[in-house]
């Protein structure tokens, strides 16, 4: 087998969390074999609903190790499958980590530790590493909030706050014996939620440090920058771009249909750019449906200030829509219906309360319905009037009063 040196348990205790650690440790015979148990331990304050670790080199893929309270002074263990797409949710298959709660773990003076060992965390589903790498890569997570209280292994977890990515040289992280190593000197049993009782005998003498540590990107994430994100982008597309629809036929006026949209439109890009930044926070950009949707529409309604500057010089020119006209109308109902199924869309990735989303999408349907109804009115209006039209000079269809083809119309 592979020689290997003696070294530490390796710790690191991200600048970004207040209080939460990670420390990592690997027994020489672990190494040696590429395969066995391997021990890790994560700790934070109370006052953080979930902490997680995982290996590989980013959410997506990655093998997760959450932890929260149980209700009854213990911990409950869950591995779960990073994803992009998607909250994780409890790996059931049969790569699935084996994760045991060791001596020492619990809930106690307002801090939370967890010992674990896994048996099987070389390799999962997504990835795999050696255990005598001197270049592997893990990562972190953790949301602050009221406990979860629960012994549920699948048990719902909001978003994380913030996360850290680090590398990891194993070779300075071995331990010499295949046992607990963060308990001084002790044999004891501890019990984790679903995993089974896990014995963990120490025979002390294995210290930490960081030494073996590459912090590679650590996040603090500014939570306001989505929530105004999802504000901003909300108001533009549900109610914004509605009401500046409506302009048109209510007000007669093109220049304050296009001036509302114009500023619409800028409004809309700035939401967009605090989208961005939130998603680059959380290393989600153009990773799930949400912010590729969203960067399509924002993207493709470029194109509605050209057809509607092409629809009202056909307009001015034939008093009569054109194709452009229908195209410029209905392109633009589209992208609006798309980006409020977005929205909706931004609100599941989130993870936020469903009692947010039922009001989100009851506001939607009544503000659509209003411009639909609205709409509809709009053109039995002008059926009704369509055969003192055809008495009548044709009138300019925004009421302008500037002279085309030497004919003034008022």
């Amino acid at each position: 087998g592979t020689s290997v040196a003696h070294g530490a348990v390796q710790q690191i205790c991200p600048s970004n969390a207040n209080g939460v650690c990670f420390g990592v440790g690997i027994p020489t015979s672990s190494a040696s074999a590429n395969s066995g148990n391997i021990y890790f331990q994560m700790t934070a304050p109370t006052s953080f609903s979930w902490i997680s670790l995982g290996t590989g080199s980013s959410m997506s893929n990655s093998n997760l190790f959450i932890m929260y309270q149980d209700g009854a002074g213990n911990l409950t263990l869950s591995p779960r499958k990073g994803t992009f797409r998607t909250m994780p949710t409890l790996d059931t298959s049969s790569t699935a980590a084996k994760l045991t709660l060791l001596a020492g773990s619990g809930v106690s003076n307002g801090q939370m530790v967890a010992n674990i060992r896994c048996s099987n965390c070389q390799s999962w589903s997504g990835g795999s590493m050696s255990l005598s790498s001197t270049s592997t890569s893990w990562v972190g997570g953790w949301k602050s909030g009221g406990s979860l209280n629960t012994k549920s292994q699948s048990a719902s977890i909001a978003q994380h706050d913030d996360t850290i990515i680090f590398g990891l040289d194993l070779t300075s992280a071995t331990i010499a014996s295949d046992s607990n190593p963060f308990v001084a000197s002790s044999t004891g049993t501890g019990t984790g939620t679903g995993t089974g009782t896990g014995t963990g005998t120490g025979t002390g003498g294995n210290t930490s440090g960081d030494n073996g540590v590459t912090v590679i990107s650590a996040n603090k994430i500014n939570t306001a920058i989505l929530a105004a994100h999802g504000v901003v982008l909300a108001l533009v597309f549900a109610a914004l771009y509605p009401l500046g629809s409506l302009l048109m036929p209510l007000l007669g006026k093109w220049w304050v249909h296009a001036v509302w949209q114009f500023l619409t439109f800028f409004l809309m890009w700035a939401g967009f750019g605090l989208g961005v930044q939130a998603a680059m926070d959380r290393n989600m950009l153009f990773m799930e449906i949400h912010t590729r949707l969203g960067t399509a529409v924002c993207v493709l309604m470029v194109v509605q200030p050209a057809l509607g500057y092409m629809h009202h010089k056909n307009f001015v020119a034939t008093g009569s829509r054109g194709v452009v006209s229908y195209f410029h109308i209905w392109f633009g109902r589209v992208l609006m219906v798309l980006g409020v199924v977005n929205g909706g869309l931004g609100l599941r990735l989130a993870s936020e309360k469903q009692s947010l989303i039922t009001a989100y999408t009851v506001v939607s349907v009544i503000v659509f319905a209003a411009y639909f109804i609205a709409k509809a009115g709009a053109f039995f209006r002008k059926g009704r009037s369509s055969g003192k039209e055809l008495q009548e000079p044709p009138r300019r269809p925004y009421r302008e009063s500037r002279k085309e083809r030497g004919v003034r119309y008022v």
